[in-house]
């Protein structure tokens, strides 16, 4: 069998890169080991350059339709039936057209992907299958190889190999590239079930070391993760749903007779919160994307954003590559020169946030919230909070910053934002390749 680009791994990612090579006339194959749909949760809230790259590819039209927009993210931090501080943090202090977020079902998204990329005669879509290794041994790889209790061992030639499996990636692991992980003490419990009226923004309630987030999905229904003590699980479930049921509405009583419609723990997922990036994205002929190389903090809800811009970023440049006709493998390195920055630096604010609520000591909250509080009333942090949320551009923090949200500097120190699109990627940061002399 014989392909230009095959990708291991039919997730967001892969199906995302597939569509745009498919769109440039490229012949492209995609591995997909599972037969049917993961139950497992993954990734539900795009980011605002999650749905400008949809926009581009053509698929946010009937993206939008199947999703639930939200315009702004609050965080309660609570003490029994007293509220002590309110932050709101909105999407609309980035001024772009695509300045809100969408919650979409894991699974709708990657059926709308998958349905427009069967539509193009260059897409092939082989499942299940599973890449096992690749033939020969060196750094350029022409030769993979591919398993299926149907039809057994085949071989699969293509000029270029991409890793999109997750975190357990065959492609990354035949290439050696190794990963630095990251562990937390805590844990996350993630289910959706219907929601009350009054939902219909983004809301964390934060009370002691327990972290209850809220998000609202179309057909009236909501995702939540909460956070909890690593031994509160087993003791969850010896005690029994109703102390799964006691916690949702303390924490935020409008979910009373609607968290119980939740019958079984099987419903509820834990999640083992694990953040890790790999040395290298590229090595020879072979590039990787999303989990396979990196993964957020799930609480910045980040990580299938992350897999989509890599998909895009590295789409891009393989359709410029099959233009010019120039697949030299190390031009693959402009890839990773776009979105290891990013990705690391998106990383690095994920592991901060999920610091701030790892202790849950009286000090540590005072704190947390006093800087967030700062954050929301100054007008030039609250820009860079939700820049860097959205995708679309960043603007790193600066030591002036972090004494102004402790409060050491008053707020006036900052300068105004005046000009907005000047911190906003342009073509140049997204495309370099096409500048090159």
């Amino acid at each position: 069998m014989k392909t230009q680009v095959c990708i291991s791994g039919g997730g967001i990612a892969g199906l995302t890169l597939a569509l745009k090579l498919a769109q440039c006339e490229i012949d492209v194959t995609v591995i997909e080991k599972d037969r049917t749909p993961s139950v497992k949760y993954k990734g539900e809230l795009l980011q605002p350059k999650s749905l400008e790259i949809l926009s581009k590819i053509g698929l946010y039209e009937e993206v939008y339709s199947r999703g639930f927009p939200l315009k702004t993210t609050a965080i309660k931090e609570i003490d029994g039936d007293r509220v002590l501080k309110e932050i709101t943090f909105h999407y609309n202090a980035v001024d772009h057209p695509f300045n809100y977020a969408l919650m979409v079902p894991h699974e709708t998204l990657k059926s709308v992907i998958l349905e427009k990329a069967k539509s193009f005669p260059h897409f092939h879509y082989l499942r299940p299958m599973k890449f096992t290794g690749f033939k020969e041994e060196g750094v350029h790889k022409r030769t993979g190889m591919l398993e299926s209790k149907e039809e057994g061992a085949i071989e699969i030639e293509a000029d270029f190999f991409i890793g999109a499996e997750g975190r357990i990636s065959p492609i990354r692991k035949s290439l050696g590239i190794p990963l630095k992980d990251t562990e937390y003490n805590h844990y996350f419990l993630t289910v959706s079930f219907p929601r009350p009226e009054s939902l219909t923004e983004a809301i964390m309630i934060v009370e002691g070391h327990y972290f209850l987030g809220l998000f609202p999905l179309p057909d009236q229904q909501v995702r939540t993760v909460l956070l909890i003590k690593p031994e509160e699980y087993k003791q969850m479930k010896r005690e029994g749903l109703p102390s799964f049921y006691d916690c949702y509405t303390r924490l935020f009583p409008d979910l009373d007779g609607y968290v119980q419609q939740i019958t079984s723990w099987k419903d509820i997922q834990l999640m083992i919160p694990i953040r890790h990036n790999a040395k290298c994205y590229v090595s020879g002929n072979c590039a990787l994307m999303g989990d396979a190389i990196h993964s957020v903090h799930p609480m910045a809800g980040e990580g299938m954003n992350l897999a989509i811009q890599d998909a895009h970023t590295l789409g891009d440049l393989l359709c410029c590559m099959y233009e010019n006709g120039d697949l030299r493998p190390e031009q693959l390195k402009l890839y990773e020169s776009v979105r290891k920055p990013r990705a690391e630096y998106l990383s690095k604010l994920s592991h901060q946030s999920a610091l701030a609520y790892s202790y849950w000591q009286p000090f540590w909250r005072r704190i947390r919230t006093h800087v967030l509080k700062r954050m929301e009333t100054t007008p030039s942090l609250h820009f860079k909070q939700m820049l860097n949320i959205s995708g679309l551009g960043i603007w790193k923090e600066t030591w002036i910053d972090r004494l102004v949200q402790i409060g050491m500097l008053p707020k006036g120190v900052l300068p105004k934002v005046t000009n907005q699109e000047r911190h906003l990627f342009d073509e140049k940061d997204e495309q370099p390749w096409k500048f090159q002399s």
